[in-house]
């Protein structure tokens, strides 16, 4: 094998499950659904005084009846089986256990030593500690309570709980240990300290021991199925042999024996309690499986308080997203529901900053963000499938020079037309590691060839990780699908809605856009040599193609809106009390049989986008004069404080029911009340009037008192 081929994939090619051997302190008999012996340990005559013949069919005069009992129970068993039995052998004692696995039964035999007979005490002891871990109701108790009492149980020198992370390393979050060896709580171990195939196996057989690193193994005689020539599969044996790179890890450690007991969470490998001695210790077949019912019971726990932490998280941002798409619903503008208010996009997950986008506009919250959300969307914009993507390392190599970049990248698309997306970011999370000896392997030439071995030395290794924000967690995943779904949802929703509004609005041009058009038609026919019957007729072509241009216009906001795009505002400094001056002026010569009011405060300046203000302007004083009692004038007030703007436009109209006011800017109302000056008006004026107020960052409001005088305000923070 070439050297330089040497890396970690040979560590996860180690046929760990098949390894043709086993440890000695017991023996082992493979024996096939006839009652064939395939196999046996070299040392099954030195551990049992048991002479058999590999091949030879193992009649009842050759084992104990209880031995055959279990072989019986196996070959009547369909698929996986298992089982134990107390034989006597002579005058020593062995737990014979047995399994059953890819149609083949495997014999385990364990002299039971003297002096470990104190099964009743183990019992109470287990039961002592399940009944301890059902009480806990956070991890980091429930997992330094176990490491303890195992301790105290077996006698062992060291009790890790090891946890594994996203990335498959580990870290030691729990430990009891004798007072003079060194602590390894907080330490970190490499994913490649526990290769895949034996993470699979840890899941299969959850105790495992290894009674003294330094033996000698004992190899199965033949290693091989006499009929298919394929190595006997081990994995649930548990006198199965280890890999000598472990056993060296081990010993580089100055550990002799060791214990593992899986934590086992929807069906992966959660974390271990790992128990370390400084000399051989080997604990008896019934004594594990009191330790098989811990590790059962601890994943049993872990799973729930998981799921506790996980649903409270998600019940959480669940209120929060309802919240959030009550208000897009309310909202006439959809990125500015997203983007303000105490429900915003930012508060759904713990991010440092946040961007909504749709059909080319942008909002943002927190840092400057805007371009790196570019370069993000960018780089997703082709991925047809995605659905959530997430990052905790977003490359900031070609970052500028005093731009932030944010690692921490969690991005999803709504609105695939519009380029509809949202993105979360973290900030760098700047950390030190403390790695369990230098993550590291050697490669050296053994009698196996080429191989990685195991660090000598398990001394602190200290890593500063930079270019990485705070993991995104499965949780933090789906809560940002949930809101994917919600707004996939409201689009197609108000995809459906603006498909209603087109159609009715079609219905309705036909009958709005003809009066101007018949009235321009006649007014043309009818231009004569006379000055003054033509400049009389240029008036009625000016104001109904100037009806016609309000009406496509609005046509064109309406589909803006319901499509959640918004009003499209450019704002700048302008002489608010001068415009509103100017529109008053406009409305008061269209509507001459109706009298206007103004009390327009001077100098009033404010940050806004003229012409979608004197449209609002212009439709609330059509609105008021149009709707107005006839004999009552039409009051418009402009006025400042020093946080405030405010504008109110007034007039006399009958009572209207307390549902018409508060549907007052819905378009296409179902009630309409009769109007012989605006028959069909749809609403549509109003309604595009709420939306640009609130995309100055205002409010439009209307109420009306008992003696019928109706008010809309609209106010604009500033004055």
């Amino acid at each position: 094998m070439n050297q330089l081929s040497v890396n970690l994939t040979n560590c996860e090619d180690e046929p760990i499950h098949t390894p043709r051997s086993i440890q000695p302190h017991g023996a082992l008999l493979i024996v096939d659904e006839q009652r064939r012996l395939l196999s046996k340990s070299a040392n099954f005559l030195n551990v049992t005084t048991l002479s058999l013949q590999t091949g030879a069919t193992l009649l009842q005069n050759m084992l104990d009846a209880d031995i055959h009992a279990l072989i019986e129970e196996a070959i009547r068993a369909p698929t996986r089986w298992e089982n134990s039995a107390e034989v006597w052998i002579g005058d020593q004692l062995f737990d014979v256990v047995g399994h059953k696995y890819l149609g083949l039964i495997y014999l385990e035999f364990e002299p039971r030593e003297s002096g470990t007979a104190s099964f009743t005490e183990f019992a109470l002891s287990a039961q002592r500690i399940i009944r301890q871990m059902q009480l806990h109701d956070d991890l980091h108790t429930l997992l330094t309570n176990v490491v303890t009492e195992v301790r105290r149980m077996t006698g062992f020198d060291r009790i890790m709980a090891y946890r594994f992370n996203s990335d498959l390393s580990g870290e030691v979050v729990a430990e009891a240990r004798r007072d003079d060896l060194v602590s390894y709580l907080g330490q970190r171990y490499p994913a490649s300290d526990i290769p895949a195939q034996a993470r699979r196996l840890y899941i299969q057989n959850p105790i495992r021991m290894i009674v003294d690193v330094a033996y000698e193994p004992s190899r199965m005689e033949p290693s091989c199925h006499p009929d298919t020539q394929q190595e006997f599969d081990m994995s649930l044996c548990a006198l199965r042999s280890v890999s000598p790179i472990h056993c060296e890890y081990l010993t580089n450690m100055g550990v002799h024996a060791s214990m593992s007991i899986s934590l086992v969470v929807d069906g992966q490998l959660w974390g271990l309690f790992s128990c370390h001695h400084m000399t051989p210790k080997h604990l008896s077949h019934p004594i594990r499986m009191f330790f098989q019912i811990i590790s059962q019971a601890s994943s049993a726990i872990v799973q729930r308080l998981e799921a506790t932490q996980h649903n409270a998280q998600l019940h959480a941002a669940a209120e929060r997203r309802n919240g959030l798409m009550l208000t897009a619903l309310e909202s006439d503008d959809l990125l500015q529901a997203l983007g303000q208010g105490e429900t915003n996009m930012a508060k759904l997950l713990d991010c440092d900053a946040a961007v909504a986008m749709l059909g080319g506009r942008l909002v943002s919250i927190g840092g400057e963000c805007t371009e790196q959300a570019y370069a993000v969307v960018d780089f997703l914009k082709d991925r047809d499938d995605l659905e959530a993507y997430q990052t905790d390392a977003w490359p900031t190599a070609d970052a500028e020079q005093g731009i932030e970049i944010y690692p921490g990248v969690m991005a999803i698309r709504f609105h695939k037309p519009e380029n509809g997306w949202i993105v979360w970011f973290r900030r760098e999370n700047i950390r030190t590691i403390r790695w369990g000896g230098k993550p590291e392997k050697n490669m050296k030439v053994g009698p196996l060839g080429p191989r990685l071995t195991p660090r000598g030395s398990f001394e602190a290794w200290e890593e500063v990780v930079r270019g990485r924000s705070r993991p995104w967690t499965e949780v933090d995943i789906q809560i940002a699908n949930a809101l994917r779904r919600e707004l996939i949802e409201y689009s197609l929703h108000r995809a459906s809605e603006v498909d209603e509004m087109r159609r009715r609005l079609i219905a309705v041009l036909g009958h709005d856009l003809r009066n101007p058009l018949q009235s321009i038609s006649m007014a043309a026919s009818m231009l004569s040599a006379d000055d003054a019957r033509t400049t009389e007729l240029r008036k009625h072509i000016t104001h109904s193609s100037g009806r016609m241009e309000r009406l496509i216009m609005q046509i064109l906001d309406m589909s803006r809106l319901q499509a959640g795009l918004g009003i499209t505002v450019n704002k700048v400094p302008t002489d608010l009390s001068e415009l509103v001056s100017a529109i008053a002026a406009e409305s008061d010569m269209a509507f001459r049989g109706t009298p206007l009011e103004c009390t327009i405060q001077p100098d009033v300046r404010a940050n806004i986008d003229p012409d979608r203000y004197a449209q609002l302007i212009a439709n609330l004083l059509s609105n008021a004069r149009q709707h107005g009692l006839a004999g009552h004038a039409t009051h418009l007030h402009l006025h400042a404080t020093a946080g405030e703007i405010a504008l109110r436009v007034c007039n006399y109209a009958p009572l209207l029911p307390a549902s018409t006011l508060q549907n007052m800017f819905v378009p296409f109302k179902q009630f309409s009340p009769p109007n012989a000056q605006n028959r069909g008006g749809l609403g549509i004026g109003l309604y595009i009037c709420h939306a640009i107020a609130v995309a100055h960052g205002g409010t439009l409001t209307v109420e009306q008192r008992d003696d019928g005088l109706i008010t809309f305000t609209q106010t604009l923070v500033g004055g």
